[in-house]
């Protein structure tokens, strides 16, 4: 899935929900949100939300996947931090390059 350079809570929430009805295995997969260029307007408010509507489909196969985002804004870390509150058996990162997220991707599976 794909955002364009910017999205709001609202269109973010409303793809991610339907890209998890058609596709519940998801839950299952390492995400990874490239936000080097992203200026959206997504908030805290709507990752509560997202994380109750994820939290009805998610079951222990999301133990030890990875959320990665790839940033340099240096307030980002704070703020994956708690949002990463909602989503208890997933790991939350971010890194500054794709390579680094790349690195983190091919680890050997903790499963």
């Amino acid at each position: 899935m794909r955002f364009a350079l910017s999205t709001n809570g609202s269109a973010f929430t409303t793809a991610m929900q339907g890209w998890m009805d058609q596709h519940p295995e998801a839950v299952g997969y390492d995400w990874l949100y490239d936000m080097r260029i992203y200026h959206g307007t997504v908030s805290h408010d709507d990752m509560t939300y997202f994380a109750r509507a994820y939290a009805t489909i998610a079951d222990e196969s999301d133990r030890g996947r990875y959320t990665i985002f790839v940033s340099s804004d240096p307030g980002l870390p704070l703020w994956i931090r708690v949002c990463a509150l909602h989503f208890p058996r997933r790991i939350f990162t971010v890194v500054r390059t794709m390579a680094e997220a790349e690195k983190l991707l091919k680890r050997e599976p903790s499963c």
